[in-house]
């Protein structure tokens, strides 16, 4: 087959993937239109109490107002700082863990039942006494989403050192390599996958405690105008803090498989 021919081809599998792609991003579209234009309309036709169920009109002009008023960015400015620090200071040092514990089967037993263990525990549980430890201020709500991204981080990156090739470990220690060249050219490259798949868990997860730390004691952050949105009974106002929120989170969800794809295709190469 001809260079000219096998681009043929390449195209001809493309186009079908990318149409399907836009087929799903347009039903996805017309889905989210759907229950909003739904919603907006029992509202206004009394059907539902607007101060209890909350109206998109009204979280749409909250939102404007807010957003020019620049309160809205100053709360989400806040939460995104705790989030984005406890991410990467727990992903970090997990991953540090994860990988660390290859190097001694003895240590990654004792270890791994507590980290299982505590991966159980209820992530919201942890927040009040974080809150009594670092205070209200931003340090407790980076140390709570740092402490539940370092579980999920070191389980899935010591996962991933598991199932290193042997085959390939083997080899490199019959040419005469290094444990430490095994693994970095081993080891490490293997695990990419796992570690991939952490950070689409735990860049939910940092958002997550950083949130839920502002629920419980704060005085910035979309939490705590969420709280206040509740004690209030604004439901318009705290229905436009939970969909900021969602579209927080998807926005770095995007953000991290497009990383993902970069990462895979430079390993590929």
């Amino acid at each position: 087959m001809s260079e000219a021919q096998a681009q043929a081809v390449a195209v001809s599998f493309a186009r079908p993937l990318a149409e399907r792609r836009s087929a799903v991003l347009a039903g996805q579209i017309a889905l989210l239109v759907g229950i909003f234009a739904a919603w907006e309309g029992v509202a206004a036709a009394g059907w539902i109490n607007p101060d209890l169920g909350g109206q998109p009109s009204a979280m749409w002009h909250l939102f404007v107002a807010s957003a020019a008023a620049g309160e809205l960015w100053g709360h989400l400015k806040v939460t995104l700082y705790e989030q984005i620090v406890g991410f990467t200071v727990g992903t970090g040092a997990g991953v540090a863990i994860g990988l660390g514990l290859w190097w001694s089967r003895t240590a990654s037993r004792v270890l791994e039942p507590f980290a299982v263990v505590f991966n159980g525990i209820p992530k919201i549980a942890l927040a009040p006494p974080m809150i009594v430890w670092f205070g209200i201020y931003e340090t407790s709500k980076i140390v709570l989403a740092a402490t539940i991204c370092v579980v999920v981080a070191w389980l899935s990156a010591y996962a991933g050192a598991r199932m290193a090739d042997r085959d390939q470990l083997d080899m490199v220690r019959a040419m005469g390599g290094s444990r430490w060249q095994a693994f970095t050219k081993i080891v490490v490259p293997s695990s990419l996958s796992w570690i991939i798949a952490a950070l689409k868990i735990n860049i939910g997860f940092a958002l997550v405690g950083a949130v839920v730390g502002e629920f419980v004691a704060s005085n910035h952050g979309l939490g705590y105008l969420a709280v206040q949105a509740a004690i209030m009974f604004q439901m318009s106002q705290l229905w436009m803090v939970v969909f900021v929120i969602m579209a927080v989170a998807a926005a770095q969800y995007v953000l991290v498989l497009w990383l993902e794809r970069r990462l895979l295709a430079r390993m590929g190469a």
